[in-house]
């Protein structure tokens, strides 16, 4: 394969085996417009629907991920805010003369109650907004994506690695 044109982006398949090898005439050229074109329009009727499923499920899944997180954090908020009550509870209940100790108590607490809502407050910071691409909409993504597919602005490059076999670990 090479490249020929002005701007060296039309693509052109010939065989060169034959006069490399042996001194043969070459045994076939041809114009790779068309079969590029031919190529483009199998892989994105075998990709496209799938590509789009496939993304909607990792969506869901990192969804899935973020709120189970986000639940355990408010489960550990909930326990420190009990703790918290409980020590505060202890303070007013203790001796005037033990207050001290209790005093340290209810601050260990408060310490953690405000470190599990920092972490919950990082956590919240941290997390991507949900898609507002859902349904009807990812259907027509997959739609359109022959359109982004041959749009001038999209890189060559994205498309041959997209098209490229991945190795298996």
């Amino acid at each position: 394969m090479r490249y020929t044109g002005a701007k060296h982006n039309i693509p052109r398949y010939s065989c060169w085996r034959g006069p490399l090898d042996n001194g043969e005439p070459r045994c076939i050229a041809f114009d790779g417009l068309r079969v590029d074109d031919a190529i483009e329009g199998a892989l994105l009727r075998v990709v496209g629907p799938g590509a789009i499923a496939a993304a909607a499920e990792a969506e869901a899944q990192a969804a899935g991920r973020r709120d189970q997180v986000r639940d355990a954090l408010s489960r550990d908020l909930e326990a420190a805010r009990y703790s918290a009550d409980r020590a505060f509870r202890q303070y007013d209940a203790a001796d005037p003369e033990n207050r001290l100790v209790a005093a340290e108590l209810e601050a260990r607490w408060n310490r953690a109650l405000g470190d599990i809502e920092s972490r919950i407050a990082a956590h919240d910071a941290a997390t991507p907004k949900p898609s507002l691409v859902v349904g009807k909409d990812i259907a027509a993504l997959a739609g359109d994506l022959g359109t982004v597919w041959s749009a001038p602005t999209t890189d060559a490059r994205l498309k041959k690695r997209s098209c490229a076999p991945t190795s298996k670990k």
